[in-house]
């Protein structure tokens, strides 16, 4: 059975996934809604708040997250999901990046610049750092 989400849908899974590994993980999240497109989860832990934007793919096939660097924070964490959903038994991968680092990692394209750019999944697996890096939010404060 091929599985194909719509594009809402991938988004919200992805953002389901993450409040729930870190809430998994002792930390209080709230889901955003409305206006705060910007910020996705709200995450507080030990006195300490996180802005958290989710980007998500669906399957192990898919090639990149996209993001406009032009609405990039460098105090906003950023956490790259892909769901495998063409793979169900196969547990997502989150990648946990700050702001600075989405930066630095997201490649411009040649037509839009920063307006739309790209990372790669398979480059972004070649940089372990990166998964499932949650105490990120631990060494920042």
């Amino acid at each position: 059975m091929t599985i194909k989400l719509e594009k809402n849908q991938t988004g919200i899974a992805g953002e389901f996934y993450v409040a729930g590994e870190l809430s998994r993980l002792g930390f209080n999240v709230t889901l955003t809604f409305g206006n705060t497109k910007a910020i996705d989860l709200l995450v507080q832990k030990n006195n300490s708040v996180y802005s958290i934007q989710v980007k998500s793919i669906q399957s192990s096939r898919s090639i990149c997250w996209n993001i406009d660097k032009t609405k990039v924070f460098s105090d906003h964490y950023y956490v790259l999901v892909n769901l495998h959903v063409d793979n169900p038994e196969r547990k997502p991968d989150f990648f946990v990046l700050t702001g600075t680092e989405v930066l630095i990692l997201f490649k411009n394209t040649p037509k839009e610049g920063e307006k739309r750019t790209y990372l790669d999944y398979l480059k972004l697996l070649e940089s372990p750092q990166y998964k499932d890096r949650w105490d990120v939010f631990e060494q920042s404060k």
